[in-house]
């Protein structure tokens, strides 16, 4: 049992990486670049703090590996530019995180003591994806988003974290308005 010490502060870490989350991505959704990328990566550092404790694995490379594409983001973009990705191009990508979600999903399983090893794969290995697609302003990034937030809403309340569940419906909603230009945010 965790002690209440811990489990505080994995709460007040839990709802700063969520609310510094939410303001990426509401800074994201308005063109703030290159700000938008700060909280990015400082939410990820505490969201890969939380992982790790959480043996969410696979989770926890995906908020490194958004660290440095906050970075990337920070020092490669200069404004917006929304650029196309063909049909079979995003063939490819699912394709790949399918490949990236069994592969990483069976590793998991095997060689560790990870919970939801196949939910986490996937939820990572299309995030991956995802945010290669975001970082390089893919308009249908916000798809993938769309599948990979709701998945994710089941897996974070699974493991306890509901208050990164919440998020997730949040950004649920961010990734449909992302899409269709809503205005919600």
């Amino acid at each position: 049992m965790p002690s209440l010490t811990r489990t505080s502060t994995n709460r007040a870490l839990e709802a700063g990486a969520v609310a510094l989350s939410i303001a990426y991505t509401w800074l994201y959704l308005r063109g703030h670049y290159p700000l938008c990328y700060l909280p990015a990566f400082v939410g990820s550092v505490l969201f890969t703090i939380l992982c790790l404790r959480k043996q969410l694995y696979a989770e926890t490379f995906l908020h490194v590996f958004y660290i440095f594409m906050a970075v990337y983001g920070a020092l490669g973009m200069d404004g917006f530019d929304s650029r196309e990705l063909s049909l079979s191009g995003h063939f490819k990508l699912i394709v790949l995180g399918t490949f990236i979600t069994i592969s990483t999903g069976i590793l998991l399983k095997r060689k560790t003591n990870a919970r939801l090893p196949t939910i986490d794969a996937f939820t990572t290995g299309f995030s991956l994806i995802a945010t290669w697609l975001m970082v390089n302003y893919v308009h249908e990034n916000w798809l993938y988003w769309m599948v990979i937030n709701s998945v994710s809403v089941f897996l974070y309340a699974y493991r306890r974290m509901v208050i990164a569940a919440g998020l997730f419906v949040v950004y649920l909603a961010m990734s449909i308005d992302g899409y269709f230009a809503f205005g919600w945010f």
